[in-house]
């Protein structure tokens, strides 16, 4: 379907800076079958939802997302509280 191999990908946030993340914005860069816990901000971008907040050294991995084919995610815009 949609010519490609079905994956799922399981998306890892991290914050690695000294301040409290309340957003960020992720280019998922694949052909989109479904996406999970995360919020269509335009085509192909997505953000987190405002209670998915990051202090800092934590991480989250509940975002997750199905495509066709491969995908190299990239953080487009990050949010500091």
């Amino acid at each position: 379907e949609n010519g490609g191999t079905v994956k799922i990908y399981n998306l890892r946030i991290s914050n690695g800076s000294a301040s409290k993340v309340c957003g960020v914005q992720v280019k998922l860069n694949a052909k989109l079958k479904e996406v999970y816990t995360l919020e269509k901000v335009s085509e192909g971008l997505y953000k987190t939802p405002a209670w998915m907040t990051l202090v800092p050294g934590a991480s989250n991995e509940q975002a997750r997302f199905i495509c066709y084919g491969d995908s190299i995610p990239s953080i487009v815009a990050v949010q500091k509280c």
